[in-house]
């Protein structure tokens, strides 16, 4: 009887181990994060946007975010950019992570953009992204996905925008008499 019930036991202890027994597969690799478009750090751009450049920089200083401080961007200039013609490229490259122009995930790009004539206003235009197709002005101003960002500057060697060209939108205001607020009522009278 001790036999039986030893026998019995041990059969127990095998079973439960061999049902017991975990197996595990091995841990699948992380999802990737969906790729994110670059954004430019407008508040440490170098020279400011906020006001007109009156004498060229050397250089232009864009910082900008990454959500992975080791991947390539492109970039790429312009100078008084039309978009009916593809005129106004001027420049491009591409950036590499390097640890001594990356700040946590902030990238400082150093950027040479061609001097303009002196002779007029210009729009200055820096179009940074992932990926930019420079095979045409076109292509490059227009990032490809996820996206990309730009940041402009105004120069004119006067130093502000008088005798700069202005470009009629095409919107016309209410006259006083169409009936907009405050305008003049049917009867003649003032709202």
């Amino acid at each position: 009887m001790l036999r039986v019930v030893a026998m019995v036991a041990s059969l127990t202890v095998s079973s439960v181990m061999i049902h017991g027994c975990i197996v595990a597969d091995p841990p699948t690799d992380l999802p990737k994060p969906s790729e994110r478009r670059p954004t430019i750090v407008r508040a440490s751009v170098v020279p400011s946007t906020s006001s007109v450049l009156g004498r060229w920089p050397s250089k232009f200083i864009v910082p900008v975010e990454l959500s992975d401080p080791l991947v390539e961007i492109s970039w790429a200039t312009f100078i008084d950019y039309n978009p009916v013609t593809g005129e106004g490229f001027d420049f491009n490259g591409v950036s590499k992570y390097e640890p001594e122009s990356t700040v946590g995930n902030i990238r400082i790009l150093e950027i040479p953009i061609t001097v303009p004539s002196d002779d007029r206003c210009h729009f200055v235009e820096v179009i940074v992204a992932l990926r930019l197709n420079t095979s045409s002005a076109r292509n490059a101003h227009t990032p490809e996905e996820p996206g990309g960002d730009s940041v402009s500057w105004f120069y004119s060697p006067s130093g502000d925008l008088a005798g700069c060209p202005v470009l009629d939108a095409g919107l016309h205001p209410l006259q006083p008499d169409s009936g907009a607020e405050g305008g003049v009522e049917a009867g003649g009278g003032t709202q």
